[in-house]
């Protein structure tokens, strides 16, 4: 593999200045330099840290809120349900898939720090991925962007919202349209919140995220008041049995266990977003040593409480047919109507309501990163601050893709399956990402960031992530739950080939046929954000003063 200073050595750079008549839209925009640069010196301005507009505004206390906010939404509220149906009803494989699931954010997140202290900027996983595998040239880019543009939505969380907002308040059908339009109102305020104020956003999510410790505090306690004190005193009867631990009850595929794992990583999903805004972070690099574990620890360790809470009360026959309310009816069954069903059950759908404020703060970052980038039509458009100094634009993607599944009639079993087609392309990334950190290492023996990730942690995501890959690809392991679906994982490879042909016409075959070279330009728009400009090196070979 080349060093990186074989790859420094093997082009030059010269720097161009364009004339005044070049620039689009000059009032917005100055200073644009075009640069013949090829590999590694394209992304080794990466290791510095980078200023922007916003400021760095998120302590400790905010990125740990984050990651709760971010990681807590409906998952553990909603998939439970669906992960004992597809291990067979059997606790022991249950308790598996938590355990590997947890393991994995643990594995992922110490992962994405020692990146993070190498690569301490805005953009999480697409600036590693860019960092690490930056040949082909603009591939990675190019397909991640396009990848995060299509998959940033709110979907899952919105319709949980919708649902348990209407169990609350005492209507028990809830498998109509009303609630994906209830959580599609919640997605438009929410974008005019995070749209107009940043900070306000920010303030808002804290709030909601100390609502959402305190409830997954009193849910996981409440498997342990059942098991250590006698059905005279809670009456709610024992349903977790220690000689059934490891009976499996119905059958369990390749194919159904790796749905399983989905949504269980499904469920920690975010413990790798904080990073997406790493330019708006005091300190990043030290903050997010201190943060990230914090915040992993706490949810790892209430997740396996509130799951031993949904075996010790709620029968196996009802777990086993239960979807998205599970959590609603396991307060319900502990604490009856009112405070159970009413309250509580509306406490989740508060915590679904932080996530999607959380969700759409990242995805409007990470939608501005991947606009900067200046590959996609009307780049400059999407990726600026106007006009309220945050970036709103970026937020009218996921609100059309959502709008998609939440506003036409979808199967009631769309949640589900949305979980898995997300989360199929979703862990491939976290894989390659994680297996950058040995290629960074060989790369790059000299380098020695803040933090190291223990090259045991490394193995096992990349392990893991390569059979999270394989499994579902097997045509031989059907699936009952998605009837009527195509397979996740081909659709999900489909929409990223599609991205790689993108990246082929726009960036080799368009080049070939017209016999010119993409050149990349800096651009500097009037609220100081800078951007990218892909141009034709033809177009600028009469430039005067180059």
């Amino acid at each position: 593999m080349p060093s990186d200073e074989s790859d420094k050595n093997s082009y030059t750079e010269s720097v161009r200045i364009f004339p005044d008549t070049m620039a689009e839209s000059a009032s917005e925009d100055s200073e644009l330099r075009l640069s013949h640069l090829r590999s590694y010196d394209e992304v080794a301005y990466l290791e510095h840290e980078e200023e922007t507009p916003l400021g760095r505004h998120i302590g400790v206390f905010g990125v740990v809120m984050m990651i709760v906010q971010r990681i807590i939404g409906s998952g553990i509220f909603a998939v439970s349900g669906s992960i004992y149906k597809d291990v067979g009803g059997s606790p022991f494989l249950f308790f598996l898939v938590w355990i590997c699931a947890g393991y994995m954010s643990f594995a992922g997140i110490f992962c994405f720090l020692e990146l993070g202290s190498i690569v301490p900027r805005s953009g999480g996983m697409k600036v590693f991925l860019e960092y690490v595998y930056y040949k082909p040239r603009m591939m990675m880019t190019v397909v991640f962007g396009i990848y995060s543009l299509l998959f940033g939505f709110v979907i899952t969380n919105a319709i949980i919202f919708g649902e348990y907002t209407l169990y609350a308040l005492g209507f028990d059908d809830v498998s109509s349209q009303a609630p994906k339009q209830i959580g599609m109102l919640f997605v438009l305020c929410t974008c005019v919140v995070n749209g107009v104020s940043a900070h306000l956003g920010v303030k808002i999510q804290n709030f909601v995220g100390v609502i959402k410790l305190v409830l997954l505090f009193l849910m996981a306690l409440s498997g342990i008041w059942v098991l250590l004190f006698p059905v005279s005193i809670t009456h709610i009867e024992n349903n977790l049995h220690l000689s059934e631990f490891f009976t499996i009850k119905r059958e369990v595929t390749v194919g159904s266990f790796s749905s399983a794992l989905l949504k269980g990583i499904f469920s920690f999903g975010g413990w790798q977003t904080a990073q997406v805004v790493a330019n708006e972070i005091q300190d990043p690099v030290k903050t997010m040593n201190i943060a990230a574990p914090l915040a992993l620890s706490i949810i790892n360790v209430c997740y396996f409480f509130i799951n031993l809470s949904y075996l010790v009360v709620i029968p196996d026959g009802d777990l086993d047919k239960l979807q998205e309310m599970v959590g609603s009816i396991l307060m319900e069954k502990l604490f009856g109507y009112t405070i159970g069903r009413q309250l509580l059950t509306l406490t989740v759908a508060i915590s679904a309501a932080g996530n999607i404020m959380t969700v759409l703060y990242h995805i409007s970052r990470m939608n501005q990163e991947i606009f900067r980038e200046g590959f996609l039509p009307f780049s400059r458009f999407f990726a600026s601050n106007h006009p309220f100094g945050s970036p709103m634009r970026c937020l009218i993607f996921p609100v059309a893709i959502s709008s998609i599944f939440l506003l036409i009639h979808t199967p009631d079993n769309v949640y589900n399956y949305v979980i898995d087609l997300d989360g199929y392309p979703l862990q491939m990334f976290v894989g390659l990402t994680c297996f950058g950190i040995f290629v960074l290492r060989r790369r790059r023996p000299n380098l020695k960031p803040s933090f190291r990730a223990n090259s045991i942690h490394v193995v096992f995501v990349s392990v893991f992530s390569l059979f999270m890959f394989i499994g579902p690809l097997n045509p031989f392991s059907k699936s009952t739950e998605f009837t009527g679906f195509p397979n996740y994982a081909y659709v999900a490879l489909i929409v990223l080939f599609s991205c790689f042909l993108y990246w082929l016409v726009l960036f080799r075959i368009l080049p070939t046929i017209g016999g010119y070279e993409m050149e990349q330009a800096t651009i500097t728009l009037s609220d100081g954000l800078t951007m990218k400009k892909w141009c034709k090196e033809s177009e600028y070979e009469n430039v005067d003063g180059v």
